[in-house]
């Protein structure tokens, strides 16, 4: 039940994202992150309790509660000025990218690789599903799929699809086989 009215939800938010950003606009620039975390907390109450009757309203009202919350969080650091970046900046271009190459690891430039591999083959949502169940979070496939609004064996069969097709590349099995035996720097 949760799954169909999560679907529901998605689909009007799809079909009313133009004038979802049109109406805001009125009021001033549209925060983007306080725009998309309040589509997430919209999902998630429609995942979790349903019964929102006016997804309009309950979004808007979603939206201008993190906007001010964020306003409030926004005054609790302190930003330096624009000569800390200017600074930063030259220090980042000082360091040669053949430089950053030399501290990898053989087994880092593995998976490195292996990201880059899954990005080119597959969809971008696989690859969310693949970094967050193995690299990132170590995620439950069951949290990812409630996340997802999917149903578990399909996360699954993905993720599992992706793990096949890097264990069937010949390429990384040479590397693994290599860094194993201590040969791959």
């Amino acid at each position: 039940m949760a799954t169909k009215d999560v679907k529901d939800f998605n689909g009007w938010f799809n079909r009313s994202y133009a004038r979802l950003k049109e109406r805001l606009s009125i009021y001033g620039k549209i925060d983007e992150d306080a725009f998309h975390d309040a589509y997430l907390a919209v999902r998630k109450q429609v995942m979790f309790s349903g019964g929102i009757g006016d997804w309009e309203s309950y979004f808007f009202g979603c939206y201008r509660r993190i906007l001010q919350s964020g306003a409030r969080d926004g005054n609790r650091y302190y930003f330096p000025g624009d000569e800390y970046f200017v600074r930063l900046g030259e220090t980042d271009d000082a360091e040669e990218p053949e430089k950053r190459e030399e501290v990898l690891t053989g087994c880092d430039r593995l998976v490195r690789d292996i990201q880059n591999f899954l990005r080119r083959h597959f969809s971008y949502e696989d690859y969310r599903i693949f970094m967050l169940r193995f690299y990132e979070t170590g995620s439950s496939f069951r949290t990812i799929a409630r996340h997802m609004g999917e149903k578990i064996s399909a996360v699954t069969q993905r993720a599992q699809a992706m793990m096949e097709s890097v264990r069937a590349n010949r390429k990384f099995i040479a590397r693994r086989r290599l860094i194993m035996a201590g040969e791959a720097a």
